[in-house]
């Protein structure tokens, strides 16, 4: 999958430029440097499948629209030159380590809410 890079003062149809180049779905990695935020975006083809949505307004820039996605973090758009809309949504997979988080899932049957062991990265022996 092709990766464009961006920043949140950029242009959504300069953006838009470069993943219309690629003629497939992207991920776009956008840092936001004042926040020290890092956001993974991934954005599909136009598809005429899906509801044709207005076009975003001109001037727009990546961190308005970045900010009007949905609670569960994808949103339909369309931009100029777009025939069609196409789905952008963020990728939830990178967690800061200066902040605390909590996953919302588990892999292992039984253990919900239960954390992981910390195994220090100095250390290859796990905790017993």
């Amino acid at each position: 999958m092709p990766i464009v890079l961006a920043e949140p003062h950029e242009l959504l149809d300069d953006v838009r430029g470069l993943v219309s180049v690629h003629g497939r779905s992207v991920l776009v990695a956008i840092y936001d440097e004042t926040a020290d935020h890092l956001s993974f975006w991934f954005i599909s083809v136009p598809n005429p499948a899906l509801e044709n949505v207005p076009v975003e307004p001109r001037g727009q820039i990546m961190r308005q629209f970045i900010a009007q996605s949905t609670p569960d973090g994808a949103r339909t758009f369309r931009v100029r030159y777009w025939g069609h809309s196409a789905i952008a949504f963020e990728i939830p997979c990178y967690v800061r380590s200066d902040r605390h988080h909590q996953t919302s899932y588990n892999t292992r049957p039984g253990t919900l809410g239960n954390p992981e062991p910390d195994y220090p990265l100095d250390n290859p022996e796990p905790a017993a």
